[in-house]
């Protein structure tokens, strides 16, 4: 991030798998989300967005706040801010 940051990009997009998005996360260097939401239930096997430690207190969760929901056919593109 530093070596992007030198070469003066200031917005990245990133689509990665859960461990880019965990340690992106973690890093502190992620501060809004993009986020589609189908309507499906896949159960406990899907594949999450964000590979963290389990979380063993809610007060320490991260707080989004939620700038846009549009529908995309029968999706919802969501934009939060960390």
């Amino acid at each position: 991030m530093e070596e992007l940051a030198r070469r003066e990009l200031n917005e990245i997009h990133v689509e990665g798998g859960t461990k880019l998005n965990g340690s992106l996360l973690q890093a502190g260097v992620v501060d809004e989300l993009l986020v589609y939401l189908a309507p499906s239930v896949i159960g406990d096997s899907g594949a999450g967005m964000f590979d963290l430690p389990e979380l063993t207190e809610l007060s320490r969760s991260t707080t989004l706040k939620i700038r846009e929901v549009e529908r995309m056919g029968e999706d919802l593109r969501i934009l939060a801010r960390i």
